[in-house]
């Protein structure tokens, strides 16, 4: 699809052999970012792009992808370092929640809890405690507000951005000078905690026992030429990329669970026969084959960034669709719509029904959440959650391990019901990530599962 996005041109890419061409056989043309007034205030943008790694763009972006993908993508930091802790939190989360006794809540809090205390630990080498939950005063509250705030107002009044006029009237109006205010003001909170906890980590850091991924970060300013605010806004990427992303998938994923019982029990059961009595592990993934096809379904039916990140072509490319040669000019603006991808019924059978069954058999029971590494052919590039090409993901390595133990866990451990009726409502909300509106559910401890949640939690050292 071409459309003008008032003076930028854009096209829209839905198809899967097109991207193929795109992001895959012309890469090189798609690696620049097209970025909205809001991205180049929060990342202090300059020519290159912003100063994190998925905004980035030039030999900028090259050097901080390297140091992001070197110090926190490796196989021995993500098995020696990181499984510990997301098992921690998974199990600091589930606690918090199965004291809850089944009474409806809104799981959307303890989630963003639990996958935000998986990336803080492993990037600045703090946690929140579950009390700190619904506390608006507490550091946890600031941060959250923060986090909600930057997601929230970074998808609002887009359009303003390719338009001169939508742009004068913005500033004009007061309701778009109070957006553009709540702008500054929720960037120059997320500073003045970002701008502390560097501090904390140069007044204290031993190079030679690195603590964390900050600590690594500054480690290296010499070695990659790293000023302190490259140094705070890569280490950002990390909370950015794993926080929001991932508890939106897994908010998804409860309410998908509740609408659908037959599922559940059916996870149930396989994990019930893998690890009665004992938590899911690593270990245990690829004995799962249908707990990881719910988890795959989920981020079919409902991926967190349905458009992903925008691309600007730095050089024209040239595509062929059904026999007819097109040119995508230089400076264009490019959209992937990875949404309609995973509703297309030319490409799925029944594409709008819930349906994990459709990875265990059947045409599609090959393919699997990948990112740059995916097969190179259309059948596999029509599920592309995080991203492909050069651009995928860069801690989809993590992100996958993480989704699968959160997930596999969420149903061992809790049958997830409706609040009231029959069927949970899904709604969604708009944002930069697509997270599900606020709406109770009752999570049900399972004693059918054989595990000793206090057993549990102190092997495995988790903290409230």
């Amino acid at each position: 699809m071409t459309l003008w996005y008032a003076s930028k041109l854009t096209i829209v890419l839905g198809n899967p052999r097109i991207v193929q061409q795109t992001h895959r056989e012309q890469s090189d043309k798609f690696q620049h970012r097209t970025l909205t007034d809001f991205a180049k205030l929060s990342l202090k943008a300059d020519k290159d792009g912003g100063k994190n790694v998925a905004l980035a763009g030039g030999k900028y972006w090259v050097k901080a992808r390297k140091v992001f993908v070197q110090e926190l993508m490796s196989k021995k930091f993500i098995e020696e370092v990181c499984v510990v802790k997301i098992m921690q939190e998974i199990w600091s989360a589930v606690d918090a929640m199965r004291k809850l006794g089944g009474s409806p809540f809104d799981p959307h809090e303890h989630l963003q809890r639990l996958s935000c205390n998986i990336v803080y630990r492993l990037t600045y080498g703090i946690r929140f405690n579950a009390s700190d939950v619904g506390n608006k005063e507490s550091d946890w509250g600031q941060l959250c507000d923060v986090i909600n705030g930057i997601m929230s107002v970074g998808g609002q009044n887009v359009k303003a951005n390719y338009s001169p006029f939508l742009k004068m009237i913005e500033n004009l109006t007061s309701k778009g000078r109070a957006l553009n205010q709540r702008r500054k003001d929720i960037i120059a909170r997320r500073d003045a905690i970002l701008g502390r906890l560097l501090r904390e980590h140069i007044n204290t850091i031993d190079e030679k026992k690195p603590r964390d991924f900050l600590d690594v970060l500054i480690t290296r300013k010499a070695k990659d030429n790293l000023t302190d605010l490259e140094v705070t806004y890569i280490a950002w990427e990390f909370i950015t990329a794993g926080t929001d992303t991932t508890s939106a998938t897994m908010h998804w994923l409860t309410l998908l669970l509740a609408n659908h019982p037959e599922v559940q029990k059916k996870a149930q059961k396989e994990i019930d026969s893998i690890c009665h009595g004992r938590p899911v592990s690593i270990q245990d993934l690829d004995e799962l084959p249908y707990v990881n096809a719910v988890v795959k379904e989920c981020m079919r039916w409902m991926p967190a960034v349905p458009l992903m990140v925008p691309y600007a072509a730095s050089a024209d490319a040239r595509l062929d669709v059904n026999g007819r040669q097109y040119t995508i000019k230089q400076g264009t603006q490019v959209i992937v719509n990875g949404f309609n991808m995973h509703r297309d019924p030319e490409l799925w059978d029944e594409p709008d029904k819930f349906n994990p069954d459709r990875f265990m058999a059947g045409p599609d029971a090959d393919i699997d959440l990948k990112g740059a590494d995916a097969p190179n052919d259309p059948h596999h590039l029509k599920f592309m959650p995080l991203g492909t090409g050069r651009r995928a993901c860069a801690g989809y390595l993590l992100a996958k391990l993480e989704l699968y133990l959160q997930g596999s866990t969420l149903m061992q451990c809790f049958d997830w019901l409706p609040a009231e009726g029959d069927k949970v409502p899904l709604k969604e909300v708009f944002g930069i990530a697509v997270s599900a509106d606020h709406t109770d559910v009752r999570a049900k401890w399972r004693e059918a599962s054989g595990i000793d949640i206090a057993k549990t939690v102190a092997s495995l050292g988790s903290q409230a």
